[in-house]
């Protein structure tokens, strides 16, 4: 049987996302992705799933598998569910582990889990460890600083993979962190598979302390913007 080595982006934010102020659209997203030679895509907005049987076959004529995702917020923390076509918030862990059970496809990410933010999962990767399927190395660090350390120390305690990821904010971000999946075929049952087998390999640079600075400049202007527009432009109310 043929193998594929295919590469994700599976930690990404449109404009559709009710929390943070994201300039660009699904369409354009998978544009640049389809670009730069990436097979697989998530579009994992903040609490809201972005999916549709038209934006797949938008994906699909650019040679990208569109995976549906969403960047849920389970008891105040960041969890990354993959394979629901349809998403109703809030949800607890126990809540997670019930949908798990009934739906074993399911891929679940501990995305930047030892970042310093309260929305992180931090020790409480180890106490609902059963709710994930792999841990996230994320692209925002340098040589110096780097949060994605204690991720690859629990990663080797729990025996669950490594997926790179961008969390792609601006489209500029694209490509800075992925994995490249090993499937016999290009569907999201074989990626979601693989990934739990460990069956992927990790692409990573650090950033340069200019592309740091630059970046969270960057991400402080989009939050600025957004508190000031939020009111005055319609947007996706932020569910509680």
């Amino acid at each position: 049987m043929a193998e594929f080595q295919l590469g994700m982006e599976i930690h990404s934010h449109t404009d559709y996302d009710p929390q943070d102020w994201i300039e660009h659209s699904a369409e354009e997203l998978i544009d640049e992705v389809a670009r730069q030679g990436i097979n697989i895509l998530a579009i994992t907005c903040h609490r809201a799933l972005q999916w549709s049987s038209q934006l797949k076959g938008y994906a699909e004529a650019a040679g990208v598998l569109l995976i549906p995702a969403v960047e849920a917020s389970i008891e105040g923390k960041d969890v990354l569910i993959y394979g629901l076509e349809t998403f109703t918030h809030p949800m607890s862990f126990d809540q997670l582990r019930e949908l798990r059970r009934q739906n074993p496809a399911i891929l679940t990410i501990a995305p930047h889990p030892f970042f310093p933010s309260s929305s992180c999962l931090g020790d409480r990767l180890f106490l609902h460890q059963d709710c994930f399927d792999a841990i996230e190395y994320c692209h925002f660090y340098t040589g110096w600083v780097n949060f994605n350390q204690k991720a690859v120390t629990a990663g080797r305690k729990l025996n669950k993979p490594l997926v790179g990821t961008s969390d792609i904010h601006f489209l500029t971000q694209v490509g800075k962190t992925t994995s490249t999946v090993r499937v016999s075929e290009k569907t999201f049952a074989a990626v979601s598979a693989a990934i739990k087998a460990g069956q992927l390999e990790l692409h990573t640079n650090p950033l340069t302390l200019t592309e740091l600075i630059l970046q969270l400049l960057r991400m402080l202007w989009m939050n600025l913007k957004g508190a000031l527009l939020r009111g005055l432009f319609a947007r996706r109310a932020v569910p509680e």
